[in-house]
């Protein structure tokens, strides 16, 4: 009898045993890290040029809306500007930023040619004072690229380029063709000039060889003489007639522009403010729940009596429980939000002012003539 008591114990012990390790332990709800680290790269910015310990460095962005593939510096007391700083196949392209390196003579400032794709000319700006200049920004108006500095006290200033800088090779050769003719012309007329006075020269030498004949027989006969006196007097009256005749004016012909006034152009658009999304909306519900006196567990659903023995075995003094009434989410509903748009006024280019070739003036004598 009393061995069956034993071993009814011992059966008793090991069972609870088995459903204890069955059970999982007592513990607060796990909670899990939801936080996300983003690392932001930073994009590389290029260059252009070489960097030493002499160089000076400006940063610029492109947005002319178009690849810049031309981008040429200099001194600005050097005559011809280096190569093209962009290597074959590379291009800033629209709204681009790039660190430019240059180096420049004492007391010298910059000078830039700038170049778009598909166009066939460029444009130079002289003289750019990059010690008190933040940044750069290479904008397109009018067909015509500005350079807009931003200053470090941070006004702002649009440089334009020079108005010869601004034409296209066509216009440039049609200029030279001009001048290439007012020069042969010059020269023409100057060859004429020297012809008439060797010819002018050449009848001097006439009438004194014979005014030296005359004046020989003139020793012997005076009729002679006289005729031959009356007959070399003829070429020295013409000589005087030829050197008294005012050389030709040559016109130097100078540029003459006249200042544009070109007025702002921009548009009213419509602008998105907030992108359309859908938003899921929880749906909740009062529930009842079952929670652990001692530990607070949350014994919704679970066996009880299991949680209070697992408990006792490790220590624990788990022994009672009480309802709570708590918001739980049963679901999801989705609710949509459509876009958000607001009206502005976009300017497409600033007021400016623009060189336009009007003609040509002589500076020695003020003739004129059209373009």
């Amino acid at each position: 009898m009393k061995t069956n008591k034993i071993l009814m114990a011992g059966a008793l012990a090991l069972s609870m045993v088995l459903s204890g390790g069955m059970l999982s332990g007592c513990s607060n709800s796990s909670t899990k890290d939801t936080k996300t680290t983003e690392v932001a790269k930073k994009k590389e910015v290029k260059t252009l040029g070489k960097k030493t310990k002499d160089s000076k460095s400006l940063k610029f962005t492109n947005i002319t809306g178009k690849k810049i593939t031309v981008f040429e510096t200099k001194s600005s007391s050097e005559e011809s500007f280096s190569d093209n700083l962009l290597e074959n196949g590379d291009a800033v392209k629209n709204k681009e930023e790039r660190t430019l390196y240059y180096t420049v003579k004492e007391n010298d400032k910059l000078d830039v040619k700038v170049g778009l794709q598909d166009q066939d000319k460029t444009f130079v700006f002289k003289d750019v004072d990059s010690a008190d200049t933040k940044k750069v920004d290479v904008s397109l108006k009018e067909d015509k690229v500005n350079l807009d500095v931003t200053k470090k006290d941070g006004s702002t200033v649009t440089l334009t380029p020079s108005e010869d800088s601004a034409k296209t090779e066509d216009e440039k050769k049609d200029e030279q063709e001009v001048k290439q003719e007012e020069k042969k012309e010059e020269t023409a007329k100057t060859d004429s000039s020297n012809k008439s006075n060797t010819s002018d020269s050449k009848k001097d030498n006439t009438a004194s060889t014979t005014n030296t004949s005359s004046n020989k027989n003139n020793s012997s006969s005076s009729k002679p003489s006289n005729s031959s006196n009356s007959s070399s007097s003829k070429p020295s009256n013409n000589n005087s007639s030829n050197s008294s005749k005012p050389a030709e004016h040559t016109h130097n012909w100078v540029a003459q522009y006249k200042t544009v006034n070109v007025p702002e152009k921009g548009h009213n658009e419509q602008v998105l403010v907030q992108a359309a999304y859908d938003e899921q909306v929880p749906i909740t519900e009062m529930k009842a729940h079952s929670i652990c006196n001692q530990c607070g567990a949350d014994l919704t659903g679970l066996d009880i009596d299991a949680h209070f023995k697992n408990s006792y075995f490790n220590g624990g003094d788990c022994g009672g429980y009480h309802t709570e009434w708590r918001e739980d989410v049963t679901g999801y509903k989705t609710v949509h939000h459509e876009a958000v748009y607001e009206t502005r006024y976009v300017v497409d280019s600033p007021a400016t002012t623009r060189q336009e070739l009007v003609g040509y003036k002589c500076s020695s004598c003020g003739k004129t003539k059209a373009n």
